[in-house]
């Protein structure tokens, strides 16, 4: 990608399709080691679920072109390098060393609420920051799916520190 400062519309989509792969990666490797039936089956489906919002990521694509952002380029830019740095979820050394503990599923649940209310925060302002209508509303449309993730996951964490 071009410098920083430069960043993109089309741009902002590709770092946004790279944070869904990275979830799609975790969700992935979650169903197939978590220790819980109903956290297996709940990865499973976020795995499914990131799948979606990357084809829709992909139909965004050809709506922006270069410069899409660039009335707000200030107000932005700090969001995408902070999501290109911590990539939201975690990465595979973190992952493998919380799947050693004996609380991986709490652990995993944490992460997952804490990239999922991340990336809602980013969805939500390049929601704002769209100067076309089929932006913003995709945008909208994936923070609120982002926001859904993480109400859903934070109900499965609740009903954890419950038992």
């Amino acid at each position: 990608m071009s410098g920083i400062k430069y960043f993109s519309g089309l741009e902002v989509i590709m770092a946004a399709k790279e944070v869904e792969k990275n979830g799609h990666r975790f969700y992935s490797t979650m169903s197939e080691r978590a220790s819980d039936p109903l956290l297996k089956e709940l990865f499973t489906w976020l795995a499914q679920d990131e799948v979606e919002h990357l084809r829709r990521l992909s139909q965004l694509e050809a709506n922006y072109q270069e410069g899409v952002f660039a009335d707000a380029e200030e107000e932005f830019l700090p969001y995408l390098s902070q999501f290109s740095a911590t990539k939201i979820f975690p990465d595979a050394k973190r992952l493998e060393a919380v799947l050693k503990t004996e609380s991986a599923d709490i652990q995993a649940l944490d992460m997952a609420i804490e990239a999922e209310e991340k990336f809602a925060e980013y969805f939500l302002k390049a929601s704002s920051l769209a100067q076309t209508e089929d932006g913003k509303e995709a945008f909208s449309w994936l923070a609120g799916e982002e926001v859904r993730h993480a109400k859903i996951l934070r109900e499965r964490r609740d009903k954890y520190s419950g038992e």
